[in-house]
């Protein structure tokens, strides 16, 4: 280990207890091979060469910043996710923790004040909506930009986006930061890499570390060392997860009409002459799903709700499965009658969100559903009426920040 890294690992143990406590539980390695520094909540691994571009506070803050991937689970919560895009949302989240805690970052680290408080997933959601919008206006600059040429041709081979000149290159063969920075600007360094812990007791690891950082908590608390802007992250960080996914099967079970019933007597009985009752219950009626098209629910949430509404159309059977799409107003419907294959369209849509519109689509047209379970990030109108029938929202954003819905269930989707 470098000896600036050990004097620094001391200075956290004493200056910042919290830090310090969780810092000693890292083996830290020399690895060349890394940008900067890195954890996978095993070890920290260091470029010496970064290392030598750093002073000791900012050596200091960089092993705080590792420090605070573990503690916030992010070696553990990537799952599908893009891993560059998802570590520039993990870096979002904690630099300014590291930041109010009274610690030095490198120069030009990534901490944008609107994701303040925020949560890795909820960066991510808006990293990845802002990188494919600009991808978007990229296309479309490039197809006004072929348009004008005669027959629409810029003169590129398939595949070439660069207008049919082959970016320079360097002696690697990589672009050069000159050749592509008119096209996608290079974001702001990340000054520590967050790895995924890819081993087999990877939730015996998780559960040690969330014991370990409340131990830490604890233990800066009774010292006065434990900053004020990290209660909240580790309330987070040491509270149960709950599988949404349950809950979601239980509400649309729980929803079914189910009831006691002479119209089929009980046999058990009739041999008694007895006429009594039997549960009855009848076919489910419409299932209305609806997805928050608005752009802010990321397209992994998508996914794992596509493959949810599937699960409890087979386990459910309901006479009709209704699916909306919807930002400001519905933009996109598919009905499927019982025994149909379902083969779910991409979501479609991209504007604000209101969740007033299914609603008024469905009383219009007159269909009392059985239930319905609305995706979203609770960012919108709600409707001012409750409907008769049930309502289960099915929240993106953590529910101590999301707006409370004024009828019906939540639950907290996690990923």
């Amino acid at each position: 280990m470098d000896p600036r890294i050990s004097k620094q690992r001391t200075a956290l143990v004493l200056d910042q207890p919290f830090f310090g406590a969780l810092a000693l539980r890292l083996k830290v390695i020399e690895d060349p091979s890394c940008k900067t520094f890195w954890t996978d909540s095993v070890s920290i691994g260091y470029n010496p060469a970064y290392l030598a571009h750093l002073n000791d506070l900012e050596t200091r803050g960089v092993l705080a910043h590792e420090v605070l991937h573990v503690a916030n689970g992010h070696c553990w919560r990537q799952g599908d996710r893009d891993p560059d895009l998802w570590n520039d949302a993990c870096d979002h989240a904690i630099n300014p923790m590291i930041v109010d805690a009274g610690m030095l970052l490198p120069k030009g680290v990534l901490m944008d004040a609107r994701f303040r408080g925020k949560s890795a997933e909820e960066i991510y959601g808006i990293l990845a909506q802002e990188k494919r919008q600009k991808q978007k206006q990229q296309q479309q600059a490039r197809g006004q930009k072929d348009g004008g040429k005669p027959g629409g041709q810029s003169g590129q081979q398939p595949g070439d986006l660069t207008g049919g000149t082959s970016p320079p290159q360097s002696a690697n063969g990589a672009n050069t930061p000159s050749a592509s920075a008119d096209l996608v600007p290079s974001p702001a360094p990340s000054c520590g890499e967050v790895r995924q812990y890819v081993a087999d007791d990877r939730a015996k690891q998780e559960a040690e570390w969330k014991v370990a950082v409340h131990q830490a908590a604890k233990a800066a608390q009774m010292c006065g060392g434990m900053p004020g802007g990290l209660q909240g992250m580790i309330a987070q960080a040491v509270e149960p997860a709950v599988d949404w996914r349950p809950i979601l099967h239980r509400f649309a079970q729980d929803s079914s009409p189910t009831d006691y019933s002479f119209a089929m007597p009980n046999r058990r009985y009739l041999h008694m002459r007895l006429y009594l009752p039997s549960l009855h219950e009848p076919a489910v009626g419409d299932a209305v799903f609806v997805r928050d098209a608005s752009g802010s629910v990321w397209d992994e949430t998508q996914a794992q709700f596509a493959a949810e509404i599937l699960a409890v159309n087979d386990a459910v059977r309901p006479r009709r499965l209704i699916v909306m799409d919807c930002d400001t107003r519905v933009t996109q419907i598919q009905t499927f009658e019982r025994g149909d294959a379902v083969d779910l369209l991409p979501v479609c849509g991209g504007g604000g969100t209101s969740f007033v519109d299914p609603f008024i689509r469905l009383a219009n047209d007159g269909i009392h559903p059985a239930f319905l379970v609305y995706l979203t990030d609770m960012d919108g109108r709600f409707p001012d009426g409750e409907p008769s029938y049930p309502v289960l929202w099915a929240s993106t954003t953590p529910l101590r920040r999301a707006k409370r819905a004024p009828f019906g269930e939540t639950v907290e989707v996690i990923c």
